[in-house]
C-alpha cells in the first residue's frame, strides 16, 4: 500500500554526505594525513553529529506524512481508522477548542468534535501534514511516542545500536546550532572510527526501522479496524 524507497534513498543520500565529509577530511588512499589529522578534522566530525540528526529528523517528519496519507488512501471514516490515525483525525477540532471561548464550547466546539468522531459517511478528516511532537525536539521520547501512536512496536528493538545514541545525538547538535559548543569540541568526543561506527549503525538501523513500518503499512488493516 505504502513504498518507502523514496525515504530510504533520501536517507542513504544525506548518510552518504556524513561519509564523503569524513572522508576528505580524514586519512584516504588519495591523501597523506594520517588519521584525524586534516586541519579541520575535529569539526568535520562534530558537523557529521550535525548530518546526523537532520537525517533523523527528516526521516521521521516526511515518514509520518507518508502514513497519513496511506490512512487517508483507504477511504474510510474516522470511525473506521485504528486510535492511532484517528487522534490525527480530530487533532484540527482538538486545537480549534484550545482557542475557542467557554461559551461557545458547546455550540460550536464539542459538537464539531463530535461529528469528526462519528464521521458520517466516508469522510476522513486526517491533516496529512500534522506531526506528534513530545516537544523534546526528537529525543528518544519523541520516537517513543511515535512507535506507540502508529503501534509499530518497541523502538529499542528496531534501532538496537542506535538507540542508546540518540539523545546525546539531539543533545549535541542542539549544542553546535545554539552556540554551547563548537563543532570543533563535539568532534573532540569523537575519533574517526568511532564516528565511522555511529554514522554505519544509525544508516543500518534507521534502514531496518523503515523496512519493518514498510512492511507493516503495506496492509490497509495497519491504519483501519476491522468490520
Amino acid at each position: 500500500m505504502i513504498s518507502l524507497k523514496l525515504h530510504l534513498m533520501e536517507l542513504n543520500s544525506r548518510l552518504d554526505t556524513a561519509v564523503k565529509l569524513i572522508d576528505e577530511t580524514h586519512q584516504s588512499a588519495s591523501s597523506s594525513m594520517t588519521s584525524g589529522s586534516g586541519p579541520i578534522a575535529k569539526e568535520a566530525r562534530g558537523l557529521a553529529v550535525v548530518l546526523l540528526f537532520a537525517a533523523y529528523e527528516n526521516l521521521l517528519t516526511s515518514l509520518t506524512r507518508t502514513l497519513l496519507e496511506g490512512a487517508v488512501k483507504c477511504r474510510v471514516g474516522n470511525r473506521r481508522l485504528r486510535p492511532g490515525f484517528r487522534m490525527f483525525a480530530l487533532k484540527s477540532s482538538v486545537t480549534s477548542m484550545r482557542a475557542m471561548s467557554e461559551k461557545k464550547l458547546y455550540s460550536h466546539s464539542l459538537p464539531k468534535l463530535l461529528d469528526q468522531v462519528d464521521s458520517r459517511g466516508r469522510e476522513c478528516t486526517i491533516d496529512p501534514g500534522a506531526f506528534p511532537s513530545d516537544g523534546s525536539f526528537m529525543k528518544t521520547s519523541q520516537i517513543k511516542l511515535w512507535c506507540q501512536i502508529f503501534d509499530v512496536g518497541p523502538p529499542p528493538q528496531l534501532l538496537q545500536r542506535t538507540w542508546a545514541s540518540v539523545d546525546t545525538i539531539v543533545t549535541q547538535r542542539n549544542n553546535i546550532a545554539h552556540g554551547a559548543q563548537t563543532p570543533d569540541e563535539v568532534g573532540r568526543e569523537y575519533s574517526e572510527s568511532e564516528i565511522r561506527t555511529l554514522i554505519e549503525d544509525w544508516r543500518q538501523d534507521w534502514i531496518y526501522f523503515l523496512s519493518h513500518v514498510e512492511k507493516l503499512g503495506s496492509s490497509r488493516d495497519f491504519y483501519r479496524l476491522p468490520r
